[in-house]
C-alpha cells in the first residue's frame, strides 16, 4: 500500500500489496481510494492506469461540484447514499453509527457500486467521495474483506486517512464536525467490520443479500488479488 501524490489530491492512496487470503496479495494498481480529484489531478490520474472512476458522491454534490472526470468514458456516478441522506452527521451520533446506517439503508446502492468495480475493463479501478473517508472508506473495507484482507489491515489503512486530512479537519465548521472527525481512527473502521460479521455475517454475506451476484463477487476478488 502507498500514499500517492497526485496533484490536487490529499488523501490518495494504492491498496496495492495488503496481504489477502491464500497467502496472496493485493494487486498494485488494482484499487486505488482518494478524495475528489481536482483539474490538476486528471493528468495523474488516468497515466496511473484507471479504467473506472467510481464518484459516489450524491447527484446533487457532483452537479454542485462537477468532477474533470465526467467526461471520460471511465467515469461512472455510483452514489452510495439514499438521496434524502445528504448529511452524513444527521444520520447518527457517531461515525461507527453513521457508517452501519449507510450499510444498512444503501445495501442495494453499495452493491450496485461494487458490481461496478468487478466488471470494470482491465486495468486500476479508483474509488473516491468527496474527501475519501466516510463512503470511499467503506466501498474500500468491503472490497478489501472480500479479498480476504485482515480487519486490522483494513482499519490501519482507513486510519491514514486521519493524517491526510488533517489541514481539512482544522476547519471543520462544527464542533460536532471535529467531534467526528476525531473518531477517525481503526477503532471505528475495526467496529464496522465486527458489526458487517454480527449483522450480515460479513462482507460477501451482506453483499450477496443486498444483490451482488456470485459471478460479480467472483470477479472481484480475481481483480483485486494477485496470487
Amino acid at each position: 500500500m502507498s500514499t500517492l501524490s497526485w496533484p490536487g489530491c490529499a488523501n490518495a492512496r494504492d491498496l496495492g500489496g495488503l496481504p489477502a487470503a491464500g497467502g496472496g496479495r493485493v494487486r498494485p494498481g488494482a484499487l486505488i481510494r482518494s478524495d475528489r480529484p481536482r483539474p490538476v489531478s486528471v493528468e495523474a490520474v488516468f497515466g496511473h492506469g484507471i479504467t473506472l472512476v467510481a464518484d459516489l458522491r450524491l447527484a446533487a454534490e457532483c452537479r454542485a461540484d462537477p468532477s474533470p472526470l465526467a467526461a471520460h468514458p471511465a467515469y461512472r456516478n455510483l452514489p452510495v447514499l439514499r438521496p434524502e441522506d445528504t448529511v452524513l452527521e444527521e444520520m447518527a451520533d457517531s461515525l461507527p453509527a453513521i457508517y452501519r446506517a449507510i450499510l444498512d439503508r444503501g445495501a442495494p446502492l453499495v452493491a450496485e457500486a461494487m458490481a461496478a468495480i468487478a466488471t470494470a475493463p482491465a486495468g486500476g479501478v479508483l474509488v473516491h467521495c468527496h474527501s475519501g473517508k466516510d463512503r470511499t472508506g467503506l466501498i474500500v473495507a468491503l472490497s478489501l474483506s472480500l479479498a480476504g484482507v485482515a480487519d486490522e489491515d483494513i482499519a490501519a489503512d482507513y486510519a491514514l486517512t486521519a493524517g491526510a486530512l488533517r489541514h481539512e479537519a482544522q476547519f471543520a465548521a462544527t464542533t460536532r464536525s471535529r467531534r467526528l472527525f476525531a473518531e477517525v481512527t481503526a477503532a471505528t473502521m475495526l467496529a464496522t467490520l465486527a458489526y458487517l460479521r454480527e449483522r450480515y455475517g460479513g462482507a460477501e454475506p451482506y453483499l450477496r443479500g443486498a444483490g451482488l451476484g456470485q459471478d460479480e463477487i467472483t470477479l472481484l476478488k480475481a481483480r483485486l488479488i494477485d496470487p
